[in-house]
């Protein structure tokens, strides 16, 4: 679960939530801190020395002092090379650390929610948040604290210096803040519109790939290609004004600070030549203050540059939020009861209610499935069928009433625990990017070679599996497998979960009468004594059956059946 619901500063709140994937690397983030300090006292030395090396070696006529001189900065130029390697790899390293705990952060997040938000949300919009809006977040939660702390650093050694070589200019120079304040704060409102058109625009363009790439097939048949390229042009059109509003507001607060730094010099050549000229200040002193200015302005740039960076983080950071506020529909019980072993597969249904906000699906639905029964689940489409499977893995829960495994409510069950006990296998199931093995092992991790042999066998895929078809690749949408063989791998892999209660939703629509009637087969074969749920629109296909039951305007309404089986239904 995401921590971002409380109330309080948003930039607080971007480190706190980045806090936890931090504390394991304190240690390397305390390092890099001491190693940018050590960097940063390096760069401040040379106008120091410059002022030496002009006023005691070279106006002073002393070579000694020169060669000494250049040495030190031969040493520290050395020096600094190597620090600032070693802080940008640790750098690099935590950057990363925290970049993908806060994307696992999310994920696990998204894995929580109801099929409903994924029915409802673009894919490129989850896509955007999940990569750029967190990536986004995680530069401000780790560059805005290091840079801050370095440049707090940097301007009070370089004050302290500039005080040592000359009060009045660093008072000239120092009365400039006020106004690089005041120049950040006016263009806060730009900056944050402009980050929120580009964050906007890009989550556009990824849901037009995401949902055009899934479409291929489909524009190539209609010869939409031309109009789908044109969608395309459109996005970049939109995407690319976007773009340059944000570089122009970042150019402008950017532009500004620079004309203010510049300033600065300027007013130090100005005064500090005029002091000089009348012998109340060295050359070397002029010279050395005027790299201290320069210097100075790095710190109130990277001040600039944490403002900008947290207006296109929060932008993010609400983005993020938005997401985070999605609760699940489910959770696991804090203390889940633990199912009777062996698990029998008994399913009762109690007066169930279910709907849709306003959409009433399910009105008072019953059902007894005694252990080990095969039973054909009926219904017009979007009678409620497929929500029924949902509430039966519990995706969702119901309005009213209950729904029982082996007598205990499913509320009561450990989530993972239940889904292993009731397994699904839909006319078009999901298969994995990988090979055949990959799948298989997708839900089982354990298994041997022999098992998943064992599981494509017995799901009637002998000889692919025993002429290397564990190593076959299942190919992008696996389209490199025909759906006969992608419903058996899926078979098989239920084999592998050894479920006690086995629901096949519409698996054989669509498929030859012949090659339906043998999938059913080995459904029956390998799955006899188990809890058996068969979703059809044609009752030809699918053997033997227990019983018939219709789902309609909310209840299920025994049919029928071929011959008598014990009831059903049971009153409530």
């Amino acid at each position: 679960m995401i921590a971002l619901r409380k109330k309080g500063s948003l930039p607080l709140q971007a480190l706190a939530w980045a806090w936890p994937t931090v504390r394991g690397r304190a240690g390397a983030a305390a390092g890099i801190v001491v190693l940018s300090f050590l960097a940063s006292g390096a760069a401040l030395l040379p106008p120091y020395l410059t002022q030496r090396l002009v006023d005691d070696g070279i106006v002073g006529g002393r070579m000694d002092v020169v060669l000494q001189l250049c040495g030190a900065f031969l040493a520290l130029l050395v020096a600094g090379v190597a620090v600032e390697a070693v802080s940008r790899l640790a750098y690099l390293k935590l950057s990363a650390h925290v970049l993908f705990g806060l994307r696992e952060q999310i994920y696990r997040h998204l894995q929580t929610l109801a099929p409903t938000y994924y029915a409802r949300t673009r894919g490129g919009e989850i896509l955007s948040r999940l990569d750029g809006d967190v990536a986004e977040v995680q530069r401000f939660a780790i560059d805005a604290p290091m840079g801050l702390l370095n440049a707090a650093f940097s301007l009070v050694v370089a004050l302290a210096l500039m005080l040592s070589l000359s009060p009045l200019l660093t008072a000239l120079v120092f009365a400039l803040v006020p106004l690089h304040v005041a120049a950040l704060l006016g263009s806060r409102p730009w900056l944050e519109r402009s980050a929120q058109a580009v964050r906007q625009q890009s989550a556009a363009m990824s849901s037009f790939f995401v949902e055009s790439l899934r479409a291929m097939k489909f524009i190539q048949a209609t010869n939409a290609g031309a109009r789908q390229e044109a969608e395309l042009r459109a996005h970049h059109g939109d995407y690319f004004a976007a773009l340059r509003r944000s570089q122009v507001a970042s150019l402008g607060a950017g532009g500004v600070q620079r004309i203010l730094s510049g300033l600065g010099v300027l007013l130090v050549f100005a005064v500090g030549g005029s002091l000089a000229a009348a012998g109340e200040l060295t050359v070397g002193v002029v010279v050395a203050f005027i790299a201290y200015t320069t210097r100075a302005a790095g710190p109130l740039q990277t001040a600039a540059g944490v403002f900008m960076g947290w207006q296109r983080a929060k932008v993010s950071l609400q983005r993020i939020r938005e997401l985070a506020a999605e609760l699940p529909t489910v959770t696991s019980p804090a203390q889940p009861v633990a199912l009777a072993q062996p698990v029998r597969g008994d399913l009762r249904l109690v007066d169930v209610r279910f709907g849709y906000g306003e959409a009433r699906v399910l009105d008072g639905a019953s059902l007894d499935i005694p252990a080990g029964r095969k039973l054909a689940l009926i219904g017009a489409s979007g009678a409620g069928k497929s929500t029924l499977i949902d509430l039966l893995q519990r995706h969702y829960d119901p309005g009213a009433g209950h729904i029982l495994l082996d007598g205990v409510r499913l509320d009561r069950l450990d989530l993972a625990e239940l889904r292993r006990r009731v397994v699904v296998v839909d006319q078009d199931p999901v298969l994995m990017p990988g090979s055949v093995r990959d799948n298989l092992r997708f839900v089982a991790p354990d298994a041997d070679e022999a098992a998943l042999l064992r599981a494509l066998d017995l799901a009637g895929l002998a000889r692919f599996a025993h002429a290397g078809g564990l190593d076959k690749a299942v190919g992008a949408s696996a389209s490199a497998l025909s759906r006969g063989e992608r419903l058996r791998i899926a078979l098989a892999r239920a084999i592998l979960q050894d479920p006690a209660v086995l629901i096949l939703d519409e698996t054989t629509s669509g498929l030859d009468l012949p090659v339906a009637q043998a999938i059913v087969m080995a459904v029956d074969r390998v799955f006899a004594g188990r809890t058996r749920i068969v979703i059809t629109h044609n009752l030809a296909s699918v053997g033997e059956l227990d019983g018939v039951v219709e789902l309609r305007d909310g209840a299920l309404v025994e049919q029928p059946p071929a011959r008598p089986p014990a009831p059903l239904l049971r009153a409530v």
